[in-house]
């Protein structure tokens, strides 16, 4: 691989970042490296793979709605069959250890302090996102290229059955965890860093939230044969290893102490690996520990009182709901229900979710400085799944985001049977492929 020049942040350098700113049934995983661990999922981690399968039937079946979810799904996928792939290695800054294969990024709401002449240390202006923090090269826009590649090519293969996709995805995981010259290091070490203050940061961990979708990823396209048991086994090695330090670093145990969206991220990230990896006894604990978070998140109007004080409280309440929808979906799989906690008269995630609906029906501000107007497509990907669970009539939501471009696909990955809303998107948006930000 052609190597790129770069500099280190040891010495957190602000003019160097100044410069750098610019048909399957079923299937089951191989053994995992460490025997002890049994590894017990068979499908998906979070998508709904009943879902899934009843969706896939119904394109067998001659669906036109599905059928043109598909047509978009494959479509997007022959674009991302020529992609290269994404690796840590590939960043123009270093971390602190100099080590490129260290997953780095800047913390996004951090600047560099006009006060001083260094602009060190960097300052905080919550909501205003540094571009820094989102430079191309950077690892963590390389991460959600790899998720979003990842879960499109997966998912296509799914549906059409087209291995090429299944190889691509391979593809894209072997260079990303598994070989010697481009893997990252199973640690988050110096994830958003902050110049002149921190290497690295426990709040930093959600950067890799959506490990979730690239888990299914790999799940999906395993009966392909793309990927082998070996290489099964080195992914569950890695995803045992970066489990085992977000149990037990200094970092991950800060971010498991967080009160807000990232105490319940952090949850949701190892609900999913440690189901991914078989070690249910960590599934059951963090279990427990978000029905906790439950009680102090939601008060009893079905108020995030931590979301709402930001400066996006739309956008920060649905992101939280996000999080608690994984686990809920996760602790499922193992005989809890979440939806009903802590009683089917007093659900959480219900009260949450309705006090949600409710008022953006009311208000499009909601107070926020960085928000000035609600965002109500963001809501989409949780309504399939909210009106399922809750046995709702979807015609009573059909004024919600009616012409977003999300509908198509995640009917299609979260509610096979959930009609789309009764006002149907534009033409460029019915054509148009949206990921659906589940």
């Amino acid at each position: 691989m052609k190597t790129k020049p770069r500099c280190s942040l040891g010495a957190w350098a602000l003019l160097c970042v100044l410069v750098v700113g610019n048909s399957i049934v079923g299937h089951s995983l191989a053994a995992p490296a460490d025997a002890s661990a049994k590894v017990v999922i068979t499908e998906t981690v979070r998508l709904p793979y009943e879902q899934l399968v009843a969706a896939r039937a119904r394109l067998q079946a001659g669906d036109t709605a599905v059928g043109a979810a598909v047509a978009q799904l494959d479509a997007e996928a022959k674009k991302l069959l020529k992609i290269k792939p994404f690796s840590v290695v590939n960043k123009k800054v270093l971390p602190a250890s100099g080590n490129a294969h260290d997953y780095f990024s800047f913390a996004p709401y951090w600047w560099p302090n006009p006060e001083t002449k260094d602009g060190m240390p960097w300052i905080q202006l919550d909501g205003k996102i540094n571009p820094a923090s989102r430079d191309k090269f950077s690892d963590k826009v390389s991460f959600n290229g790899l998720v979003d590649a990842t879960h499109i090519l997966s998912t296509a293969y799914f549906f059409t059955g087209n291995k090429a996709y299944a190889q691509k995805t391979a593809e894209l995981v072997r260079v990303w965890f598994l070989d010697e010259a481009t893997k990252m290091n199973p640690h988050l070490q110096y994830a958003q860093a902050i110049p002149g203050k921190f290497t690295g940061r426990g709040i930093g961990i959600i950067d890799t939230r959506l490990f979730y979708r690239v888990l299914d990823s790999i799940l999906l396209v395993q009966p392909s044969g793309q990927i082998s048991a070996k290489e099964s086994a080195g992914l569950q090695q890695w995803f045992n290893t970066y489990l085992d330090w977000l149990l037990e670093s200094p970092l991950g145990i800060e971010e498991r102490n967080t009160l807000n969206n990232h105490g319940t991220f952090y949850d949701f990230q190892v609900a999913a690996i440690a189901r991914y990896v078989g070690r249910d006894d960590v599934v059951r604990e963090t279990i427990a520990r978000t029905q906790s978070r439950m009680k102090a998140h939601f008060d009893h109007q079905g108020k995030q009182k931590l979301e709402l004080a930001r400066t996006r409280p739309f956008h920060y309440s649905v992101f939280n709901l996000q999080a608690f929808f994984g686990v809920a979906h996760i602790a499922e799989s193992i005989g809890v229900d979440l939806w009903q906690y802590p009683s089917t008269k007093q659900s959480n995630i219900k009260q949450g979710m309705d006090y949600l609906l409710t008022r953006m029906r009311q208000e499009k501000n909601w107070g926020g400085t960085e928000e000035l107007e609600i965002e109500a497509d963001i809501i989409v990907p949780l309504l399939p799944e909210y009106i399922r669970r809750y046995k709702l009539s979807p015609s009573a939501y059909a004024d919600i985001a009616p012409a977003s471009s999300q509908w198509s696909q995640c009917n299609l990955l979260l509610g096979s049977s959930f009609p789309s809303p009764n006002k149907k998107p534009s033409d460029n948006n019915a054509k148009k492929f949206s990921f659906c930000a589940y």
